[in-house]
């Protein structure tokens, strides 16, 4: 199969202007590989470079990040061997949102959420129907399901199901919604909506997803971002992305990346509130 390479993240991160409150979380990252030991899915849709658990932690050290969310990638698939080597070894900085196999049994469920998984993603590249019957599963242990859509064909065609999940769930990336189309888009209203439920938590990440703009600050987002920092900041998540799988643009310093939340959240108490306390709350740190 013909793959084409994502580009690796910037490996040198500079030093952040933001000084991150104490105990900030990163509740949106990727680890690939060293794939001689952690092989990535043979149906994988991009070939990518490893990026460790030990690049991330390095990272999130000049960061000044103390926690982190271990994301599930397409790349992955349903296997989970690289996110319980990464939970296992450092269990208090760490938790998991897996993608659950169809089938996986009652006992690997168990051992996940033993090692600190506590969600489940599903991913509309994966597949366009949303398991509700996975989602009871997982919500019996306690998991949240998190939902990856893009644009708003994709959003409108997963709005009822995600409204009607028993418990909190998670929305990725602010909700990707082409920053062009503006605040009152369809698909972002898709995710006020689910916002407003008080059971809704959104991602304040991967602006450079859905900007018309090729690097920072992605001035085009900003609007998005404060809407929801306006509207219910107590649900709100801070993440990374890192890597950036998938990113043909220009890749961003991560650095800049963090910085951006100077301009979204200008308040520091309300940048704790989403940085800190909110994931501790919602991820059981």
């Amino acid at each position: 199969m013909d793959r084409k390479l994502s580009p690796p993240p910037v490996r040198d991160t500079k030093t952040p202007r933001l000084k991150v409150p104490a105990g900030a979380c990163d509740t949106h990252f990727h680890i690939f590989g060293p794939q001689a030991r952690f092989p990535l899915n043979p149906a994988r849709p991009l070939e990518v470079e490893d990026s460790t658990c030990d690049d991330l932690i390095k990272l999130h050290d000049t960061l000044g990040i103390a926690r982190g969310v271990i994301v599930q990638s397409l790349m992955q698939g349903h296997c989970y061997e690289y996110m319980l080597n990464a939970l296992c070894r450092a269990p208090d900085r760490f938790r998991g949102i897996a993608m659950p196999a169809p089938d996986i049994t009652d006992g690997e469920l168990e051992i996940l959420d033993k090692a600190g998984v506590v969600g489940a993603r599903f991913a509309y590249r994966w597949s366009a129907e949303i398991d509700t019957a996975m989602i009871a599963r997982v919500h019996e242990l306690g998991w949240h399901p998190q939902f990856w859509f893009r644009g708003e064909e994709e959003a409108l065609a997963w709005r009822d199901t995600m409204l009607a999940s028993p418990g909190n769930f998670v929305i990725d990336h602010m909700g990707w919604q082409p920053a062009v189309d503006g605040i009152d888009a369809p698909g972002f209203k898709v995710v006020l909506d689910c916002l407003d439920t008080g059971r809704c938590w959104v991602k304040l990440s991967g602006p450079n997803r859905f900007s018309s703009f090729d690097a920072p600050p992605y001035a085009d987002t900003l609007q998005f971002a404060q809407t929801l920092v306006t509207r219910a900041p107590e649900r709100l998540l801070w993440g990374s992305d890192w890597p950036h799988p998938d990113h043909f643009e220009p890749m961003p310093d991560d650095a800049d990346m963090l910085d951006l939340m100077l301009d979204w959240v200008p308040d520091a108490d309300t940048r704790k509130q989403i940085m800190t306390d909110n994931p501790a709350d919602l991820f059981g740190f």
